[in-house]
């Protein structure tokens, strides 16, 4: 299924960037194929170009990583666990794409540079073409014409919330990555008192959920039912928990599928309140 933030096939759920940058390597590989077999390669040559195709993964990776941990070291340093926390999917893309591509060149020096040529072009060619057929599910949306309801079955119009940036957060109590971010959640919500948090639930009770939020001492201001799933359905984010962040106008600038560290999550709060 092709949503907006992933591929999902079946239970896995890939990100865009990652599928593009897979896709840029299956190309490269090919496309050494037949190199190899025009230019006769020895052994040796196509061994070492492999290496550096599938290692440049790796680099990029790590560069991409790092790059965004020194963006946010404050953050990170206050709780060094959350840098191993790949899953949050804090990547500096543009600084990742540059370390993959320059190893790959470095480590294919000596071959012909119309291949190392090819190479990179094909693959920044891929990376365009996929970011721009992707571009029209990851057009800016404002808030859907949906009345939900709290925790005291009052109705509640998405569009009160216009006037500030807003976070909107689909969970449900049975969600153990949902449960592992709540803390995140909460803190945020009393470190940006000039930013809406919104926790609509997916398809449960208001007893279950109330029982919940009084177990584990969790005090949201906005708690919101949804039973139908419908806002999941609406923005076309199936997995849970999935992050919605909104501008003052109402926009939807950026979404967030899996768990949100407190570095990730405020990498996405400065772009909602600096975004006009």
């Amino acid at each position: 299924m092709i949503q907006s933030a992933v591929l999902q096939l079946g239970m896995l759920m890939i990100p865009w960037p990652l599928v593009f940058l897979l896709l840029g390597l299956i190309v490269v590989f090919a496309m050494g194929k037949f190199f190899q077999r025009r230019y006769t390669w020895n052994a040796q040559t196509w061994t070492g170009y492999q290496d550096a195709l599938w290692n440049a993964l790796w680099i990029g990776a790590l560069v991409g990583r790092a790059v965004f941990v020194l963006q946010h070291y404050e953050l990170y340093f206050a709780n060094p666990i959350d840098i191993l926390k790949i899953q949050d999917k804090g990547f500096h893309l543009i600084a990742a794409v540059m370390a993959g591509v320059a190893w790959f060149v470095w480590k294919n020096r000596a071959i012909q540079r119309v291949v190392l040529a090819w190479a990179v072009a094909l693959f920044i060619t891929v990376q365009v073409v996929g970011w721009s057929l992707i571009q029209p599910l990851q057009t800016q949306h404002a808030y859907p014409n949906l009345v939900l309801h709290n925790l005291a079955q009052q109705p509640q119009d998405l569009a009160q919330f216009s006037g500030q940036p807003t976070v909107i957060n689909l969970w449900a109590t049975w969600c153990p990555v949902c449960h592992r971010e709540m803390p995140v959640m909460q803190q945020a919500q009393q470190d940006f008192p000039e930013v809406n948090f919104v926790f609509a639930n997916q398809g449960e009770f208001a007893a279950e959920i109330q029982a919940y939020l009084q177990k584990h001492r969790f005090q949201f201001e906005h708690v919101l039912l949804d039973p139908a799933a419908r806002l999941g359905q609406h923005f076309n984010m199936f997995g849970l928990p999935s992050t919605l962040f909104f501008n003052a106008q109402g926009e939807l600038v950026d979404h967030h599928m899996g768990e949100l560290t407190k570095p990730m999550l405020q990498h996405y709060l400065k772009k909602i309140q600096a975004n006009p």
